[in-house]
């Protein structure tokens, strides 16, 4: 696969982390607590493996960041509509994610 492509897979590995830890956190289901850890801890081992196979600059980040957080917001509303969050705890979360994982 092509750096896009393997970008575009990565966006969207970020972007279940992110949606996972913040329904983790914020939703009042704690009997799928175990369930989004689990599932946190396998995207993020998928994420740091894709984001291993090429060097990532600013500009690859800015592009990750902002696709991710749209990506999050729709998933957020549509799938989740009873998790409320606030923008700047998942801009937040999101950029720690990059850091970590790019």
């Amino acid at each position: 696969m092509g750096k896009n492509r393997i970008r575009d897979s990565l966006i969207r590995k970020i972007m279940n982390i992110a949606v996972h830890e913040m329904v983790a956190k914020h939703a009042n289901r704690p009997d799928a607590s175990h369930f989004l850890r689990s599932e946190i801890v396998e995207y993020r081992t998928q994420a740091e493996k894709t984001a291993e196979e090429y060097n990532w600059n600013e500009e690859d980040k800015k592009h990750v960041f902002e696709k991710s957080l749209k990506m999050m917001k729709e998933k957020l509303s549509l799938k989740y509509a009873d998790v409320i969050f606030s923008e700047q705890e998942a801009i937040k979360k999101l950029k720690e994610i990059i850091e970590e994982t790019m």
